[in-house]
């Protein structure tokens, strides 16, 4: 994911996106960079650890995939529920690259039959992120190549 983001950098994709006036983070992450309240920040980081891989998996790859599946096949499902994933974050910026990360669940889905593979690869995913953004807040540098 992150050679991903690194590939889409380079190549102007967020230079593009805030040509266009989008917002280059998603809110949830812009707080977990900027807020100071404590409670706040550790409820984020739960949040974005725990929570968020659990339901998301449960919603996305243990219902929406294996019902649309049902219709329109493996592919069709797979992209469907991996599109609606990546919007359900509500930003358009990372909806590339979420898009992406949703058909790398869906192919963990198929791959093992079971929900818990693609729960393990969010938690791994959102896990680090938390811990990279962490560091980033002690350790004060940027997230973000540039001036």
């Amino acid at each position: 994911m992150w050679l991903l983001g690194f590939v889409l950098y380079t190549t102007g994709y967020m230079t593009w996106l805030k040509s266009l006036g989008i917002e280059e983070v998603q809110d949830s992450v812009k707080l977990l960079q900027t807020t100071q309240d404590p409670l706040t920040l550790s409820l984020m980081a739960i949040a974005a650890v725990l929570a968020a891989p659990l339901c998301e998996e449960i919603v996305f790859r243990g219902y929406l995939y294996p019902a649309a599946k049902k219709f329109a096949g493996r592919w069709v499902a797979g992209a469907c529920s991996a599109l609606v994933f990546a919007a359900a974050h509500n930003s358009l910026a990372p909806l590339l690259p979420l898009f992406y990360f949703g058909c790398l669940l869906v192919i963990a889905y198929e791959l093992t039959g079971s929900l818990w593979a693609p729960i393990a690869m969010h938690f791994c995913f959102n896990t680090a992120t938390v811990v990279i953004t962490a560091a980033a807040r002690v350790y004060d540098f940027p997230l973000t190549p540039g001036p």
